[in-house]
């Protein structure tokens, strides 16, 4: 096993080479179809270049919501190059070297080399980002915002912090959960400040620079858009999702469908800003009624989130439509494998579950290790500022996933951060049992 190890992250510039590679072949030879939240996104952008606008455009207006404005503003620039998927999957292959990239050189701060090289081998075997570059989904933009910002905060000095910042404010731009990162933030400074007495006044740049960068997205969408808006506002229906009685703690419509909490009667003239207050209404208005149901769905919302790993797999075996959680229901409750997948081969039965079991086994070793890995910190009683960082954000992460509704795409930016943690436990345990056997 030591050996095997050695190897591996002896070659790791050759191993992620093989990677890019695997994941050029994918994007030149696959026929991508965007479906779901990929779909959306795709398609705002396309409105808005339709319409010569940024997003969020005039028409938006009577959208259910503004989601991910700096995402689809880069989509549009993008597809205003070359309109062509391919071109997104390629800057998605682009995040996903800056996320190796940035990974490797924070492990190497914090840990050691070989945490670092371990670190990037948990990364390329895990292998829902292969999906995830096919696929138009804010994950790999917003990680590698997060990635950036915590590399930046590494580097000490006035303009890194000010970068890290902006960074930081672009990440909350992206997707509402980047709060949890500046939340983070400020929490190791409260506890550096209590422990020391005084503030690092250096520190003041990160928020300036987080600051600055709403502020401006602010700014540019004001200008043209009428409202000061800079990042989603999906809350109210994400909150809506985890808090009616149709509620199972995962991705559940039918509480939009005609008679249930989430209908609106004429919906077409209403704007993202009625419904949210609509949506806001109804859920606290079921939590005040349903106190206890509603706490007895936070767990459920972190079982679909962690409890399988679909987030990107199916789609690489050609099965774009398929959840892997209903398939293996089905196949263990009914027995029948062509419901469960229907129109395939057993050949291409046999090839979708061997990916998705191999896949899963991998995901829930992963796990495994991490939470040894966190065991293991607190035991220690080991103090880093930036492992403190990473807890803590992914700890509020996941809070506002109990608050709100889970589903697995949610974990991604979770897994991926904390695989050093894995890393460096992993290396520290096996090092301990390869000096004692010698």
């Amino acid at each position: 096993m030591k050996m095997t190890i050695q190897f591996f992250t002896s070659k790791i510039k050759y191993i992620v080479l093989i990677y890019a590679v695997i994941q050029l072949i994918l994007i030149f030879t696959t026929d991508i179809s965007y479906k779901s939240d990929s779909l959306y996104y795709y398609n705002l952008a396309q409105d808005c270049i339709e319409s010569n606008e940024f997003y969020p455009a005039s028409a938006h207006i009577y959208e259910d919501y503004i989601v991910a404005p700096l995402y689809v503003n880069v989509l549009i620039i993008i597809l205003m190059i070359y309109n062509s998927t391919t071109l997104i999957s390629l800057f998605n292959l682009a995040l996903v070297l800056l996320t190796i990239l940035n990974l490797y050189k924070i492990t190497l701060r914090i840990f050691s080399i070989d945490a670092a090289q371990l670190t990037i081998l948990y990364y390329v075997f895990y292998v829902n980002t292969l999906g995830l570059v096919l696929q138009n989904y804010t994950d790999l933009f917003f990680l590698s915002l997060v990635l950036t910002s915590i590399y930046l905060y590494l580097q000490r000095t006035n303009l890194a912090l000010f970068i890290s910042g902006i960074f930081l404010g672009a990440s909350i731009t992206v997707r509402p959960v980047g709060w949890a990162l500046l939340i983070a933030f400020i929490l190791i400074h409260f506890v550096a400040f209590i422990k020391n007495k005084s503030f690092l006044l250096n520190r003041k740049f990160i928020y300036a620079g987080t600051l600055f960068f709403i502020i401006a997205f602010g700014l540019l969408t004001y200008s043209q858009f009428g409202r000061f808006e800079f990042t989603s506002t999906t809350g109210p229906i994400n909150l809506l999702l985890g808090a009616n009685e149709d509620a199972t703690g995962g991705f559940n419509s039918r509480v939009l469908e005609t008679g249930k909490a989430g209908y609106i009667d004429d919906s077409i003239s209403i704007t993202y800003i009625q419904r949210g207050e609509f949506y806001k209404e109804q859920a606290i208005n079921w939590i005040g009624q349903n106190p206890e149901k509603w706490l007895l769905l936070a767990p459920m919302k972190i079982f679909h989130t962690f409890g399988w790993d679909d987030i990107s797999l199916s789609a690489l075996p050609g099965f774009d439509d398929t959840n892997f959680a209903r398939v293996i229901r089905i196949i263990f409750t009914e027995g029948d494998f062509n419901k469960a997948l229907p129109d395939s081969t057993v050949f291409e039965k046999f090839i979708y579950l061997l990916v998705l079991v191999i896949s899963h086994m991998y995901y829930f070793f992963l796990i495994i290790v991490v939470i040894a890995g966190i065991y293991n910190y607190f035991k220690r009683k080991e103090y880093n500022e930036v492992i403190n960082l990473i807890l803590i954000f992914c700890a509020l992460a996941i809070l506002m996933i109990m608050v709100t509704v889970g589903a697995p795409r949610y974990k991604y930016p979770v897994i991926i951060l904390m695989i050093p943690i894995a890393a460096n436990y992993f290396k520290q345990k096996f090092s301990v049992r390869q000096n004692t056997n010698e």
